[in-house]
């Protein structure tokens, strides 16, 4: 595979990883009732925050994918995908920190139980939607690594290889030389 279609591809994966993330978001904002409580504007506030992230992923790959189509381009190509790296990292911080831990899952389910059958079916499929976000987050991760090894072997051949050989001179002095200059000594 090369490096551009690699880029491509991981391309593909953020923009499966945004599409969940914006389910994720309409199944927030379709809550029952229009009294929200503080747990679901803050839920909603990070979603909002993980899609502005995802966005600056798609810019830095967007970026990668068009230095990748140039050989010359490799220290470009490399920039964009360490900013995109960076900014996966930093969505994978937030999504485990903030959205996905186990505590504010119990409250959601926990709030849902308590205001009824709508609220406790809808606290499910935000339940739901967040665990749907794991896969493409995984296949970001994995497309990452795979970039970063066909961005390394491009730039592998460019590289000249000097591999320095100690050379050796046999000198050999023949008989009569070396009479020849034990008598001039």
């Amino acid at each position: 595979m090369s490096l551009e279609s690699a880029f491509e591809s991981l391309q593909r994966m953020v923009t499966n990883l945004s599409e969940a993330v914006a389910t994720l978001q309409i199944i927030v904002e379709d809550m029952p009732k229009k009294e929200r409580p503080f747990l679901i504007d803050q839920l909603d506030d990070q979603v909002t925050d993980l899609l502005g992230i995802l966005e600056e992923i798609d810019a830095h790959v967007l970026e990668a994918v068009q230095s990748s189509k140039s050989p010359d381009q490799s220290e470009q190509a490399q920039q964009a995908l360490y900013k995109a790296h960076t900014s996966v990292n930093h969505f994978i911080a937030q999504y485990i920190g903030k959205i996905g831990t186990h505590d504010v899952i119990a409250k959601l389910l926990e709030m849902g139980n308590e205001r009824g059958r709508e609220w406790r079916k809808w606290s499910l499929e935000v339940k739901t939607a967040l665990e749907r976000c794991w896969v493409p987050l995984k296949m970001v991760s994995d497309e990452l690594l795979h970039c970063w090894h066909e961005l390394t072997q491009r730039m592998m051949r460019g590289l000249v290889f000097m591999q320095n050989t100690d050379i050796r001179q046999q000198v050999t002095v023949r008989e009569n030389q070396s009479k020849l200059a034990g008598t001039a000594a």
